[in-house]
């Protein structure tokens, strides 16, 4: 398999990134490094999907480990036992999948557009934690599909118990979006789409996955765990975007942009903010799930070797998905917080979501 030649190192921020309220961002304990470094809005347009495509190079090259990072969020959430009364939200149970889901919230005009990617209410929230997040690991890479269907199912169920009261706090529903597991292309209501990768769907509302997934990760991450599970949260993030109005927001933004680095610009910043709402999933069941650090790394190792520039092997890309340091941070991000604000890459400078 070809081997992508090692990136340039990226040159971060001098300067943190700092709020609109002027706060700074603050990751768990402590201030993080400044940040190294799709989906239907005006009339005719209908919702697109999002999703991974193409093969990921084996080679992961160049990792960078926020150092501490890790071992903060598994102190921060092994303060309590896993027993009963322990975790937020023990009480809640997720509903069945809404196979006749509500319409997505309506944006009309490019200034309501840019209103509600950067000022959106769900952004006043915050995410909950520790949640109960129990599901038996299972071999990614040898499950039938039935075992996966039952998996993944149960892997949104944990990511409704997690993101129900952000979004309903905000004002929005939640309805549970259905799971497909599928082994050969399939067509939805998005379009025709093909195996290898996982895929959140605007039009129908429903997040797809093939069970050939693993296979386009290095070989060292295909039965890690939670690695596929954060590719999972990755497309929730996306139907968290779909039901506030920002990812209906963004695609009509990316849409109507006349070049190609704005267009670019607009679908990277809606992609790493849901690299960074699975960073905040994470963190809230790490305790459960009994995620180690050892886990961690692998989560932002997976997240490097998606990066626009691992993939295509050109260090200075100017990608719709973002470059493998910048993909890593915003997940890091999300997994050393708490608060939805921290995932907000729309008001970020521009160098930060490259």
């Amino acid at each position: 398999m070809y081997q992508a030649p090692a990136p340039q190192p990226y040159a971060a921020p001098a300067q943190p990134y700092v709020a609109p309220t002027g706060q700074p961002y603050m990751a768990g304990p402590s201030m993080l490094p400044a940040p190294p470094s799709q989906f239907g809005y005006p009339t005719g347009l209908r919702p697109q999907r999002r999703g991974g495509s193409g093969k990921v190079i084996l080679a992961v090259v160049g990792i960078v480990v926020l150092l501490g990072l890790g071992i903060a969020i598994i102190n921060a959430l092994s303060g309590s036992s896993n027993q009963a009364g322990s975790y937020v939200n023990e009480s809640y149970t997720p509903p069945a999948p809404d196979l006749n889901p509500p319409a997505l919230p309506d944006v009309t005009t490019v200034a309501q557009a840019k209103d509600t990617v950067a000022n959106d209410a769900i952004y006043a929230q915050t995410v909950p934690g520790p949640t109960l997040c129990q599901v038996t690991a299972i071999d990614l890479t040898t499950a039938s599909s039935s075992a996966l269907q039952s998996y993944m199912s149960k892997i949104v169920g944990c990511l409704m118990t997690v993101w129900n009261d952000p979004v309903t706090q905000a004002g929005y529903q939640l309805p549970r979006p259905p799971v497909i597991v599928y082994s050969s292309p399939i067509t939805t209501g998005c379009g025709k789409l093909e195996t290898e990768n996982a895929v959140y769907c605007g039009a129908d509302q429903k997040i797809y996955y093939a069970t050939d997934l693993p296979s386009i990760l290095p070989s060292e991450l295909q039965n890690a765990r939670f690695v596929v599970e954060m590719i999972i949260a990755h497309e929730f993030g996306h139907a968290v975007q779909a039901r506030t109005g920002i990812l209906i927001a963004f695609n009509g933004l990316e849409s109507t942009a006349t070049t190609t680095a704005e267009k670019n610009d607009w679908s990277r910043r809606g992609e790493m903010q849901a690299d960074c709402l699975s960073g905040l999933f994470i963190r809230s069941v790490s305790q459960s799930a009994g995620l180690t650090q050892a886990d961690l790394t692998n989560i932002a190792a997976t997240a490097r070797a998606v990066g626009d520039d691992t993939l295509s092997g050109k260090a200075n890309i100017d990608g719709n998905h973002g470059l493998a340091a910048d993909r890593q941070y915003w997940v890091q991000l999300g997994m050393a917080s708490t608060k939805v604000s921290a995932c907000n890459t729309f008001v970020a400078p521009a160098d930060s979501v490259r």
